[in-house]
Protein backbone atom coordinates (compact mmCIF):
# COMPACT_ATOMS: atom_id res chain seq x y z
CA UNK A 1 0.00 0.00 0.00
CA UNK A 2 0.84 3.73 -0.88
CA UNK A 3 0.59 7.04 0.93
CA UNK A 4 -2.99 7.67 1.67
CA UNK A 5 -4.95 10.25 -0.55
CA UNK A 6 -8.21 12.13 -0.20
CA UNK A 7 -9.74 13.15 -3.17
CA UNK A 8 -11.87 16.50 -3.87
CA UNK A 9 -14.11 17.58 -6.27
CA UNK A 10 -15.44 21.12 -7.19
CA UNK A 11 -18.26 21.20 -9.45
CA UNK A 12 -19.22 24.70 -10.73
CA UNK A 13 -21.00 25.95 -13.67
CA UNK A 14 -18.33 26.02 -16.25
CA UNK A 15 -16.04 23.71 -15.09
CA UNK A 16 -15.77 20.50 -12.71
CA UNK A 17 -12.17 19.76 -11.03
CA UNK A 18 -10.87 17.07 -9.03
CA UNK A 19 -7.49 16.48 -7.50
CA UNK A 20 -5.81 13.73 -5.07
CA UNK A 21 -4.51 15.56 -1.94
CA UNK A 22 -2.40 14.68 0.73
CA UNK A 23 -3.05 14.56 4.41
CA UNK A 24 -0.61 16.86 4.69
CA UNK A 25 -2.43 19.31 1.93
CA UNK A 26 -0.34 18.80 -1.35
CA UNK A 27 -1.70 18.16 -4.75
CA UNK A 28 -0.79 14.92 -6.08
CA UNK A 29 -2.95 15.23 -9.20
CA UNK A 30 -5.15 17.29 -10.58
CA UNK A 31 -7.57 17.27 -13.89
CA UNK A 32 -10.25 19.94 -14.97
CA UNK A 33 -13.24 19.58 -17.67
CA UNK A 34 -16.32 21.46 -18.86
CA UNK A 35 -19.28 20.84 -16.81
CA UNK A 36 -21.40 20.90 -20.07
CA UNK A 37 -24.05 21.69 -17.36
CA UNK A 38 -27.21 21.87 -19.74
CA UNK A 39 -26.98 18.33 -20.15
CA UNK A 40 -28.91 17.59 -16.27
CA UNK A 41 -27.85 16.36 -14.00
CA UNK A 42 -26.88 12.57 -14.68
CA UNK A 43 -24.56 13.17 -16.99
CA UNK A 44 -22.82 15.43 -15.02
CA UNK A 45 -22.17 13.29 -12.31
CA UNK A 46 -21.54 10.24 -14.27
CA UNK A 47 -18.52 13.11 -15.64
CA UNK A 48 -17.29 13.74 -11.83
CA UNK A 49 -17.61 9.61 -11.42
CA UNK A 50 -15.09 8.94 -14.30
CA UNK A 51 -12.77 12.20 -13.17
CA UNK A 52 -12.66 10.15 -9.79
CA UNK A 53 -11.63 6.66 -11.92
CA UNK A 54 -9.38 9.02 -13.95
CA UNK A 55 -7.26 10.46 -10.98
CA UNK A 56 -6.93 7.32 -9.38
CA UNK A 57 -5.41 5.39 -12.10
CA UNK A 58 -3.54 8.44 -12.96
CA UNK A 59 -1.51 8.08 -10.10
CA UNK A 60 -1.03 3.89 -10.39
CA UNK A 61 -2.67 3.61 -7.01
CA UNK A 62 -4.76 1.39 -5.27
CA UNK A 63 -8.69 2.35 -4.34
CA UNK A 64 -7.73 0.99 -0.75
CA UNK A 65 -5.16 4.23 -0.56
CA UNK A 66 -8.07 6.75 -1.14
CA UNK A 67 -9.22 7.48 2.30
CA UNK A 68 -12.76 9.04 0.69
CA UNK A 69 -14.07 12.17 -1.22
CA UNK A 70 -14.86 15.39 -0.65
CA UNK A 71 -17.35 17.49 -2.77
CA UNK A 72 -18.32 20.65 -3.01
CA UNK A 73 -21.39 22.11 -5.13
CA UNK A 74 -23.40 25.24 -5.47
CA UNK A 75 -26.27 25.63 -3.36
CA UNK A 76 -28.55 25.46 -1.61
CA UNK A 77 -28.44 21.90 -0.38
CA UNK A 78 -27.75 20.01 2.62
CA UNK A 79 -24.69 18.66 3.72
CA UNK A 80 -26.29 16.42 6.38
CA UNK A 81 -28.37 14.76 3.98
CA UNK A 82 -25.75 14.79 0.79
CA UNK A 83 -29.10 16.80 -1.47
CA UNK A 84 -28.92 19.61 -3.44
CA UNK A 85 -32.19 21.55 -3.26
CA UNK A 86 -31.26 23.23 -6.34
CA UNK A 87 -28.75 25.03 -8.49
CA UNK A 88 -28.91 28.55 -10.09
CA UNK A 89 -26.68 27.99 -12.77
CA UNK A 90 -27.05 23.94 -13.76
CA UNK A 91 -30.40 23.27 -14.86
CA UNK A 92 -31.99 20.05 -13.63
CA UNK A 93 -30.39 20.04 -10.49
CA UNK A 94 -33.49 19.28 -8.20
CA UNK A 95 -33.67 17.15 -4.68
CA UNK A 96 -30.71 15.69 -6.12
CA UNK A 97 -29.29 12.86 -4.03
CA UNK A 98 -25.17 13.93 -4.82
CA UNK A 99 -23.93 12.14 -2.24
CA UNK A 100 -25.56 9.09 -2.48
CA UNK A 101 -25.09 9.18 -6.45
CA UNK A 102 -21.42 9.40 -5.88
CA UNK A 103 -20.92 6.76 -3.44
CA UNK A 104 -22.87 4.82 -5.41
CA UNK A 105 -20.55 5.14 -8.18
CA UNK A 106 -16.88 4.97 -7.04
CA UNK A 107 -17.31 3.17 -3.50
CA UNK A 108 -15.86 5.97 -1.64
CA UNK A 109 -17.10 7.67 1.25
CA UNK A 110 -18.46 10.85 0.41
CA UNK A 111 -19.07 14.07 2.16
CA UNK A 112 -20.76 17.15 0.70
CA UNK A 113 -21.01 20.52 0.98
CA UNK A 114 -21.85 24.07 -0.46
CA UNK A 115 -19.01 25.09 -2.27
CA UNK A 116 -18.25 28.47 -0.82
CA UNK A 117 -18.19 26.53 2.44
CA UNK A 118 -15.39 24.42 0.91
CA UNK A 119 -13.21 26.94 -0.74
CA UNK A 120 -12.81 28.90 2.52
CA UNK A 121 -11.94 25.55 4.11
CA UNK A 122 -9.51 25.12 1.57
CA UNK A 123 -7.97 28.61 2.55
CA UNK A 124 -8.31 27.73 6.38
CA UNK A 125 -6.47 24.26 6.01
CA UNK A 126 -3.93 25.10 3.56
CA UNK A 127 -4.00 28.82 2.23
CA UNK A 128 -4.45 31.93 3.80
CA UNK A 129 -5.89 31.32 7.35
CA UNK A 130 -3.58 28.01 7.99
CA UNK A 131 -2.69 28.58 11.69
CA UNK A 132 -6.35 30.67 12.22
CA UNK A 133 -8.98 29.04 14.32
CA UNK A 134 -11.58 31.63 13.37
CA UNK A 135 -11.52 32.59 9.81
CA UNK A 136 -14.55 34.23 7.26
CA UNK A 137 -14.25 33.73 3.53
CA UNK A 138 -16.22 36.18 0.83
CA UNK A 139 -15.75 35.22 -2.81
CA UNK A 140 -15.99 38.38 -4.83
CA UNK A 141 -17.64 36.69 -8.22
CA UNK A 142 -20.73 36.24 -10.10
CA UNK A 143 -22.28 36.65 -6.34
CA UNK A 144 -20.81 36.59 -3.13
CA UNK A 145 -20.48 32.88 -1.62
CA UNK A 146 -18.73 33.34 1.57
CA UNK A 147 -18.18 30.77 4.74
CA UNK A 148 -17.31 30.76 8.55
CA UNK A 149 -15.04 29.14 10.30
CA UNK A 150 -15.08 28.73 14.05
CA UNK A 151 -12.61 27.31 16.45
CA UNK A 152 -12.09 24.79 13.42
CA UNK A 153 -14.97 24.31 12.09
CA UNK A 154 -18.01 25.10 9.53
CA UNK A 155 -20.65 26.72 10.72
CA UNK A 156 -24.10 25.51 8.95
CA UNK A 157 -26.86 26.48 10.79
CA UNK A 158 -30.05 24.87 11.42
CA UNK A 159 -31.84 25.29 8.44
CA UNK A 160 -27.82 24.42 6.74
CA UNK A 161 -28.04 28.30 5.20
CA UNK A 162 -25.69 30.11 7.30
CA UNK A 163 -23.26 32.34 6.18
CA UNK A 164 -24.73 33.82 3.23
CA UNK A 165 -23.19 36.73 4.05
CA UNK A 166 -23.65 37.93 0.53
CA UNK A 167 -26.89 38.45 1.24
CA UNK A 168 -26.12 40.86 3.97
CA UNK A 169 -28.60 44.37 3.51
CA UNK A 170 -26.24 46.95 3.16
CA UNK A 171 -28.38 49.38 1.47
CA UNK A 172 -32.18 49.11 2.91
CA UNK A 173 -34.46 49.47 0.09
CA UNK A 174 -31.49 49.54 -2.45
CA UNK A 175 -30.67 47.58 -5.58
CA UNK A 176 -32.84 44.37 -6.32
CA UNK A 177 -31.25 41.39 -5.64
CA UNK A 178 -32.22 38.03 -7.19
CA UNK A 179 -32.89 36.44 -3.52
CA UNK A 180 -36.20 38.84 -3.47
CA UNK A 181 -34.00 41.17 -1.13
CA UNK A 182 -33.35 44.46 -1.86
CA UNK A 183 -29.89 46.19 -1.05
CA UNK A 184 -28.18 43.14 -0.92
CA UNK A 185 -24.39 43.01 -0.17
CA UNK A 186 -23.44 41.30 -3.68
CA UNK A 187 -25.65 43.97 -5.79
CA UNK A 188 -23.05 46.68 -4.54
CA UNK A 189 -19.91 44.27 -3.97
CA UNK A 190 -19.66 41.74 -6.81
CA UNK A 191 -17.62 41.07 -9.65
CA UNK A 192 -20.81 40.77 -12.17
CA UNK A 193 -22.16 43.75 -10.03
CA UNK A 194 -18.97 46.04 -10.38
CA UNK A 195 -19.12 45.36 -14.21
CA UNK A 196 -23.13 45.58 -14.41
CA UNK A 197 -23.43 49.45 -12.22
CA UNK A 198 -20.71 50.56 -14.87
CA UNK A 199 -22.77 49.29 -18.28
CA UNK A 200 -25.60 50.95 -16.57
CA UNK A 201 -23.84 54.08 -16.24
CA UNK A 202 -22.73 54.02 -19.36
CA UNK A 203 -25.59 54.17 -20.84
CA UNK A 204 -27.14 56.31 -18.78
CA UNK A 205 -25.08 58.89 -20.71
CA UNK A 206 -21.77 59.21 -18.22
CA UNK A 207 -18.50 59.02 -20.23
CA UNK A 208 -16.10 56.35 -20.05
CA UNK A 209 -13.24 54.89 -22.32
CA UNK A 210 -15.35 51.62 -21.38
CA UNK A 211 -18.18 53.13 -23.74
CA UNK A 212 -15.81 52.12 -26.83
CA UNK A 213 -15.12 48.26 -25.57
CA UNK A 214 -19.12 48.08 -24.49
CA UNK A 215 -20.08 49.50 -28.11
CA UNK A 216 -18.04 46.67 -29.73
CA UNK A 217 -18.40 43.80 -27.01
CA UNK A 218 -21.86 44.61 -26.09
CA UNK A 219 -20.78 44.00 -22.56
CA UNK A 220 -18.07 44.35 -19.86
CA UNK A 221 -15.84 42.31 -17.39
CA UNK A 222 -15.03 43.29 -13.97
CA UNK A 223 -11.03 43.02 -15.01
CA UNK A 224 -12.14 46.08 -17.58
CA UNK A 225 -13.16 48.17 -15.11
CA UNK A 226 -10.74 47.49 -12.62
CA UNK A 227 -7.66 48.06 -15.61
CA UNK A 228 -9.47 51.17 -16.47
CA UNK A 229 -9.51 53.02 -13.09
CA UNK A 230 -6.12 51.57 -12.34
CA UNK A 231 -5.44 53.76 -15.62
CA UNK A 232 -7.32 56.84 -14.47
CA UNK A 233 -10.78 57.05 -15.80
CA UNK A 234 -13.30 58.69 -13.47
CA UNK A 235 -16.12 56.62 -14.21
CA UNK A 236 -14.73 53.44 -13.56
CA UNK A 237 -12.65 54.68 -10.34
CA UNK A 238 -16.30 55.86 -9.01
CA UNK A 239 -17.99 52.62 -9.52
CA UNK A 240 -15.07 50.71 -8.02
CA UNK A 241 -14.27 53.55 -4.95
CA UNK A 242 -18.45 52.42 -3.76
CA UNK A 243 -17.63 48.49 -4.66
CA UNK A 244 -14.80 48.55 -2.13
CA UNK A 245 -16.64 50.79 0.30
CA UNK A 246 -19.68 48.83 0.55
CA UNK A 247 -17.52 45.61 0.95
CA UNK A 248 -15.96 47.56 4.12
CA UNK A 249 -19.25 47.86 5.33
CA UNK A 250 -19.89 44.14 4.72
CA UNK A 251 -16.63 43.11 6.45
CA UNK A 252 -17.25 45.14 9.25
CA UNK A 253 -20.69 43.80 9.43
CA UNK A 254 -19.12 40.25 9.61
CA UNK A 255 -16.72 41.38 13.02
CA UNK A 256 -19.55 42.08 14.48
CA UNK A 257 -21.44 38.86 13.96
CA UNK A 258 -18.37 36.44 14.19
CA UNK A 259 -15.27 38.14 15.68
CA UNK A 260 -12.72 36.26 13.30
CA UNK A 261 -9.30 36.81 13.51
CA UNK A 262 -8.92 36.80 9.81
CA UNK A 263 -11.03 37.71 6.73
CA UNK A 264 -10.16 36.21 3.34
CA UNK A 265 -11.34 37.38 0.02
CA UNK A 266 -11.30 35.45 -2.98
CA UNK A 267 -12.74 34.96 -6.59
CA UNK A 268 -12.70 37.22 -9.61
CA UNK A 269 -12.42 40.61 -7.87
CA UNK A 270 -9.26 39.66 -5.35
CA UNK A 271 -7.02 39.35 -8.45
CA UNK A 272 -7.03 43.12 -7.97
CA UNK A 273 -4.56 42.45 -5.47
CA UNK A 274 -3.87 45.56 -3.54
CA UNK A 275 -5.81 47.69 -5.67
CA UNK A 276 -8.35 46.06 -3.75
CA UNK A 277 -7.34 45.39 -0.39
CA UNK A 278 -5.66 48.83 0.24
CA UNK A 279 -8.95 50.47 -0.19
CA UNK A 280 -11.17 48.15 1.85
CA UNK A 281 -8.82 48.63 4.36
CA UNK A 282 -9.52 52.36 4.41
CA UNK A 283 -12.74 51.97 4.69
CA UNK A 284 -13.40 49.41 7.05
CA UNK A 285 -11.05 51.65 9.85
CA UNK A 286 -12.91 54.45 8.65
CA UNK A 287 -16.50 53.38 9.29
CA UNK A 288 -15.74 50.98 11.73
CA UNK A 289 -16.26 51.09 15.41
CA UNK A 290 -13.78 52.96 17.58
CA UNK A 291 -15.05 51.41 21.18
CA UNK A 292 -12.24 48.82 21.07
CA UNK A 293 -9.71 47.38 18.21
CA UNK A 294 -11.16 44.11 17.13
CA UNK A 295 -10.75 44.45 13.56
CA UNK A 296 -10.03 40.97 11.87
CA UNK A 297 -6.78 41.27 9.27
CA UNK A 298 -8.40 40.88 5.79
CA UNK A 299 -6.26 39.43 3.37
CA UNK A 300 -6.62 38.21 -0.11
CA UNK A 301 -6.49 34.08 -1.13
CA UNK A 302 -3.52 31.97 -1.10
CA UNK A 303 -4.86 29.47 -2.94
CA UNK A 304 -6.85 30.88 -6.06
CA UNK A 305 -8.69 28.92 -8.35
CA UNK A 306 -7.62 25.52 -6.27
CA UNK A 307 -9.34 26.58 -3.23
CA UNK A 308 -12.36 24.52 -3.87
CA UNK A 309 -10.92 21.14 -5.24
CA UNK A 310 -8.16 21.58 -1.91
CA UNK A 311 -11.21 22.18 0.50
CA UNK A 312 -12.96 19.49 -0.56
CA UNK A 313 -10.58 17.02 -0.15
CA UNK A 314 -9.45 18.37 3.14
CA UNK A 315 -12.90 17.98 4.01
CA UNK A 316 -12.30 14.40 3.45
CA UNK A 317 -9.56 14.09 5.43
CA UNK A 318 -11.34 15.97 8.55
CA UNK A 319 -14.49 13.10 8.29
CA UNK A 320 -11.82 10.69 8.29
CA UNK A 321 -10.15 12.14 11.22
CA UNK A 322 -13.27 12.87 13.32
CA UNK A 323 -14.61 9.07 12.43
CA UNK A 324 -17.21 9.96 10.09
CA UNK A 325 -15.42 7.88 7.58
CA UNK A 326 -14.91 4.97 10.09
Amino acid sequence: MGEKLALGLDLGGTNVTGALATADGKIAAITRRKTNAARGSGPVIEDMAEMVEQLISSKGISRDDVIGLGVGAPGPLSHRDGIVFKMANLPGWTNVRLRRALLERTGLPTILDNDANVAAFGEFWMGAGKGVRQMVALTLGTGIGSGVIIEGEILRGHFENAAELGHLIVQAGGRQCSCGQRGCLEQYASAANLARHCVELIREGRESSLASILEKDGELGAREVVDAAKAGDALAAEVWDEACYYLAIGCINVQHAFNPQMLVLSGGMSKAGDFLLARVRRYAREQGWKLCDDQPEISISVLGDDAGVLGAAGMAWAARNSGVFG
